[in-house]
C-alpha cells in the first residue's frame, strides 16, 4: 500500500490518505520501509473498509498487542494516535499541523512530513534523522534528533526551508532527495 520510496502524492483517495497519515505514525523513529511492509499486513488482516474503519471496528484495548504482533514499536502509544485520529473529525485534506498534534502521539515531524507529502503548496519540514544529517553536512549545528522545543524547531525547520528555496525544488521533492540518499548511506550533494 504504502511505498516510502515514492510517498509524495497530492491524488490520494480518502483510503490511501488515510493509510498515509498511519504510515507516518507508525514509521515516527522507525525504519520507513520496515513499518510500510508491517503497517500494510495489519491492514490487510483487518476487515472493513477504509483504514480508519478497520482501526475503529478494532478493539481499542487489543490494538497495542495487535500493533506489536505485527513488530510496530511503541505500540502503546502508537494504537492511542491511530485510535485518536480515526475517531477524531478531523478533516485530512484541510487539517492544520496543530490540528494533527493536537492527537496525542503525532508530533512536529509527523504532522509535517504527512502535510508535505500529501499537500503540494505546504511550506514546512519534517525534521527527521536524514535532514538533520544533511543539514550537519552542509555545516549546521543541529541536533541528530527532531528538535523538542517549538523554538529550536522553527529554527532548524528555517534553515532547511532555505534549501529548499536555493534547490528549486518542492519541500517534499528535497525531502525525499535527501531520505533516498541517506538511507542508502549516501550524502545529498545538494548542486
Amino acid at each position: 500500500m504504502i511505498d516510502p520510496d515514492n510517498i509524495t502524492d497530492y491524488n490520494l483517495t480518502n483510503y490511501k490518505l488515510e493509510g498515509v497519515l498511519l504510515f507516518w505514525i507508525c514509521a515516527s523513529g522507525k525504519t520507513a520501509k520496515i513499518m510500510a511492509r508491517q503497517l500494510d499486513k495489519l491492514l490487510n488482516n483487518l476487515e472493513d473498509n477504509s483504514p480508519f474503519d478497520k482501526i475503529r471496528r478494532s478493539n481499542p484495548e487489543l490494538l497495542p498487542q495487535m500493533l506489536k504482533s505485527y513488530g510496530i514499536g511503541c505500540y502503546n502509544l502508537k494504537a492511542q494516535s491511530m485510535w485518536e485520529i480515526a475517531n477524531s473529525d478531523l478533516n485530512l485534506r484541510t487539517c492544520s499541523v496543530d490540528e494533527l498534534e493536537s492527537i496525542k502521539g503525532i508530533g512536529k515531524k509527523t504532522s509535517r512530513c504527512f502535510l508535505i507529502h500529501s499537500r503540494p503548496t505546504t511550506n514546512c519540514a519534517g525534521l527527521d534523522v536524514h535532514i538533520l544529517s544533511f543539514l550537519k553536512d552542509q555545516g549546521h549545528d543541529v541536533l541528530r534528533s527532531t528538535p523538542g522545543s517549538n523554538k529550536k524547531y522553527k529554527e532548524v525547520e528555517n534553515i532547511f526551508l532555505d534549501y529548499v528555496k536555493k534547490s528549486d525544488k518542492s519541500v517534499a521533492e528535497l525531502d525525499l532527495n535527501i531520505w533516498r540518499s541517506y538511507s542508502k548511506g549516501q550524502k545529498y550533494d545538494i548542486d
